[in-house]
């Protein structure tokens, strides 16, 4: 269901979509919550021309392919992605980095407030920078972090290492097809499924994650 309401800003017109809870994941799913799914909503800022993108929840199998369908329904051509998220499946986060970096989409991390256009600190976790890194401009405000941890597959398989070493080459892989470093996924390795390693903006610069500056095209 998508309902569109009206934000009270000139030229500002925001979209929230709802949707049934997701299938489950089978592979590389980090701290996952049973229910929970990415929230997207839409801001028109610029008379439809640009917009901001709101994600916010659990990134879900399958959250990859809701937002593809809102941007396409919603006709976005030109957006900023602000990411408020505990991460989820990493599959699903690196699909909808390679959707962003498709689209040409810049990513933020950050939450949405009463004010639509001025967006609050976020924090962006697990998954989630992974989908953060397909922004071609990728920035981070002074108070929103980005952390990471190992993932963990939510269906048991019988050579922990044959799967560490898939995830490993994964997600190096798709660092490297974003310009990011693949010391990101190294990283990622060795802290504990139920941990989070908060990045310094140093290393998050660093490993290429955040390549521009503080403030959103608007």
């Amino acid at each position: 269901m998508i309902r569109g309401v009206s934000s009270g800003f000139a030229a500002a017109t925001l979209v929230v979509v709802a949707c049934l809870a997701p299938a489950q994941d089978s592979f590389a799913e980090s701290a996952p919550i049973r229910g929970a799914y990415l929230q997207i909503e839409s801001v028109s800022v610029d008379r439809g021309r640009r917009w901001m993108l709101y994600l916010d929840g659990m990134i879900e199998s399958g959250a990859d392919q809701r937002l593809a369908q809102f941007v396409d329904q919603q006709g976005i051509a030109q957006a900023d992605v602000y990411f408020n998220s505990p991460g989820g499946s990493l599959l699903a986060g690196m699909a909808i980095g390679r959707f962003l970096r498709e689209r040409g989409f810049d990513t933020h991390v950050g939450t949405r407030t009463s004010n639509v256009r001025r967006p609050a600190d976020g924090v962006c976790y697990s998954a989630c920078p992974f989908a953060y890194a397909g922004g071609v401009q990728r920035s981070l405000r002074k108070g929103s972090v980005l952390g990471v941890h190992r993932a963990r597959n939510r269906v048991p398989l019988a050579d922990d290492e044959a799967f560490e070493r898939r995830v490993q080459a994964d997600a190096t892989r798709y660092l490297l097809e974003m310009g990011a470093s693949p010391q990101l996924a190294e990283l990622m390795r060795k802290v504990p499924a139920g941990g989070i390693r908060v990045l310094t903006r140093e290393e998050a610069t660093e490993f290429g994650l955040v390549n521009s500056g503080t403030a959103s095209r608007r």
